[in-house]
């Protein structure tokens, strides 16, 4: 139980500190990086759906193992949807970054997306 405690600690820490990081870059008066906040964000998901996880996957059964498939298989065809949209973004201009920001972006969707599916599955099923 207290592996759980400690995950959503690492969670409420990883929000506080995208939200200082950002109010940083925003009162700076460079460029404004978008890459920052979806990686915080990321990590916050992470640490948050690990928390809820943790009591699931300690079993390796044929249910975990279902999950598992089913959330990369779900994961997998959102993520050409979120190549598709952020190339088409960049593409007509309305989003201009960098491939490096564009690859942290695309990291940060599908991990977010990989772990919020393993909670939405494990609730189902």
């Amino acid at each position: 139980m207290s592996s759980k405690k400690l995950l959503i600690l690492f969670g409420f820490g990883w929000l506080i500190i995208g939200a200082f990081l950002t109010a940083v870059n925003f009162m700076d008066s460079k460029a404004i990086r978008i890459d920052i906040p979806f990686a915080i964000t990321a990590l916050a998901i992470i640490s948050h759906s690990m928390a809820h996880l943790t009591p699931h996957f300690r079993r390796k059964d044929e249910r975990t193992r279902f999950i598992r498939q089913k959330g990369a298989l779900y994961t997998a065809i959102l993520t050409i949807f979120y190549g598709g949209v952020l190339w088409l973004l960049s593409e007509f201009g309305i989003l201009k970054i960098e491939a490096k920001q564009a690859v942290i972006i695309l990291l940060s969707l599908v991990s977010s997306t990989l772990f919020v599916s393993w909670v939405v599955l494990s609730k189902k099923y």
